[in-house]
C-alpha cells in the first residue's frame, strides 16, 4: 500500500504511483480489525457489508 504520505511511498506503492498528495492518497487501510469494523461505516451502508 505504501507510506500514508505518498512523498514518502516506496516506488512501486499504490499510494506512490496514485495518491495525489496526503489527503487524497487513493486508498485506505485500518491498523485494526476492531478500526476496520469502526470505518468501514464511514464509507459503506449496512446493505453493501455483507
Amino acid at each position: 500500500m505504501g507510506a500514508t504520505n505518498p512523498a514518502n511511498a516506496a516506488e512501486g506503492t499504490v499510494r506512490k504511483r496514485f495518491a495525489a498528495n496526503i489527503e487524497r492518497n487513493c486508498i485506505h487501510g485500518s491498523d485494526a480489525a476492531e478500526t476496520a469494523a469502526t470505518e468501514l461505516r464511514f464509507f459503506f451502508s449496512t446493505a453493501e457489508l455483507v
